[in-house]
């Protein structure tokens, strides 16, 4: 089952090349606000779940590179929606 229906398109691993079918990943943009909250929350359950420290310090990495980019591009930055998105998992013909 595709899990995103706002996204499509081929998501490679960098450790090794290989696609990541699409029933494995989802995506949050950058400039979604509510992605841009959730993430330290995120951190600090990868913690408590015993993930291994090079996860937490690439989590925090990112976390960094959003902040950047937010701040940057505040302008772009907005509440999330799906108001008229063709969306993947909804009958397109009614």
């Amino acid at each position: 089952m595709k899990l995103d229906a706002k996204a499509y398109g081929t998501v490679r691993k960098v450790k090794d090349d290989s696609i990541i079918s699409e029933d494995e990943w989802v995506l949050f943009q950058v400039r979604d606000n509510a992605f841009a909250e959730i993430l330290p929350l995120y951190r600090d359950v990868c913690v408590r779940l015993g993930c291994d420290s090079e996860h937490i310090a690439a989590v925090g990495r990112l976390i960094d590179r959003v902040n950047t980019w937010r701040l940057h591009h505040h302008d772009k930055c907005k509440i999330p929606g799906a108001h008229g998105e063709k969306l993947l998992d909804q009958d397109q013909s009614t």
